[in-house]
């Protein structure tokens, strides 16, 4: 592709740029900025990786200028226009976070979010990722996989170009060998992010941020494609009949009957609420271990009034959801190595998780102790 060849031979690696380093301080909130030279190195690790990504968006502003292999670069941080759009169902398509981000909510929920978005001559949206280290590589190519299919689905591309910036040399991972090796993908590895901090000093951080004038090349993130097309909600809907009929069906089909009928689109597959008998269905010769307390069938049954059962997508491994008697709270019950059924987290209405709390919470259909017994069968004893 013409602007990823164009970026291959344009893209500093050697970067020592300071007004540009300087002009990526004004995406940071003043903690953030203070944090990059904190002594608490989780602190300062995790600011440097944020001003990094937004060094990242000014290099690709700048570079926009001097191609036309590049039609427009997607607003983001502090150019993102306001006010915040807060999440709630029913919401599809693209939207900034609180910070300025870019994310695509499926059903008010945050189904993926991107580093930079830009739009190249032919008018194909394609997308950045920015890292500084090897943390979380594992997964990495199923991801950029995934944001591919959703974003080539919702707009109807057949090609989403993709970029992966990174100031630590991740070109050996096996991973990223397979994001090289396919196409319409650019891999790029820049100065090490310690090296480019030095750009920055204390004395940085306490000048007042000039505002960066209009930008002849920006974009808006609302005036790309529509929600209207894209229906989160009713393909997860979709995936949850089709599986539930699997599961009745399968026979020694087991998951490849399940997994042949999913729309890979959906991230989780809520299957629905059990009632009593498929409490005991799921939890028979099991039990549900939360922080101290054992949990068996009878004692789920009794504690919680309702029992929501999932399955993560594209691991297909099992959640089950606890709802809290008088709170509004549920238990996120996962399974451990060892295969126990154990507490993990909660989920609460919290701003950041308030459109799945809502979906969590709508009332769900309910499914037989004969699906119960088959999600224990497919999903408990074999992962």
């Amino acid at each position: 592709m013409e602007f990823l060849d164009w970026l291959e031979d344009n893209f500093p690696r050697d970067f020592y740029d300071e007004a540009i380093a300087q002009r990526a301080l004004r995406h940071l909130r003043n903690p953030e900025k203070w944090d990059l030279f904190s002594e608490d190195y989780v602190l300062q690790r995790t600011s440097e990786g944020r001003w990094y990504e937004c060094l990242v968006y000014e290099i690709l502003l700048e570079l926009s200028l001097r191609t036309d292999t590049v039609r427009s670069v997607v607003r983001k941080g502090a150019d993102a226009p306001g006010p915040h759009i807060r999440p709630h169902p029913g919401q599809n398509g693209f939207y900034y976070s609180e910070k300025g981000n870019l994310t695509v909510r499926g059903n008010g929920q945050t189904i993926a979010e991107m580093d930079l978005f830009f739009v190249d001559h032919h008018g194909n949206l394609g997308f950045f990722e920015v890292i500084t280290s090897a943390m979380g590589l594992k997964e990495f190519h199923d991801e950029i996989c995934y944001k591919k299919r959703l974003l080539g689905s919702m707009l109807g591309q057949e090609t989403v170009p993709f970029v992966l910036v990174s100031s630590a040399d991740v070109s050996g991972y096996s991973s990223i060998q397979q994001i090289i090796s396919e196409p319409d993908n650019l891999v790029l590895i820049t100065n090490p992010v310690e090296e480019i901090r030095d750009l920055i000093y204390e004395g940085s951080i306490r000048k007042r941020p000039t505002k960066s004038d209009p930008h002849p090349k920006f974009l808006d993130l609302a005036r790309i494609g529509s929600g209207d097309a894209f229906d989160y909600r009713a393909v997860h809907d979709r995936n949850r009949e089709r599986v539930v009929r699997a599961m009745l069906s399968s026979g020694d089909d087991g998951m490849e009957a399940v997994s042949s009928v999913i729309n890979p689109l959906s991230k989780k597959i809520m299957l629905g609420t059990l009632d009593e008998a498929g409490v005991e269905a799921m939890l028979h010769d099991r039990a549900v271990r939360i922080k101290d307390a054992v949990f068996g069938a009878d004692d789920v049954n009794r504690e919680f009034p309702r029992v929501v059962i999932a399955f993560d997508i594209p691991a297909y491994t099992p959640v089950i959801y606890l709802k809290v008697r008088g709170k509004e709270e549920y238990l996120k019950i996962v399974q451990a190595h060892s295969g126990d059924l154990v507490f993990q987290s909660t989920r609460t209405p919290a701003r950041s998780m308030a459109g799945f709390y809502e979906w969590l919470n709508e009332e769900k259909p309910m499914v037989t102790a004969e699906v119960a017994e088959s999600y224990a069968s497919l999903f408990l004893d074999m992962n």
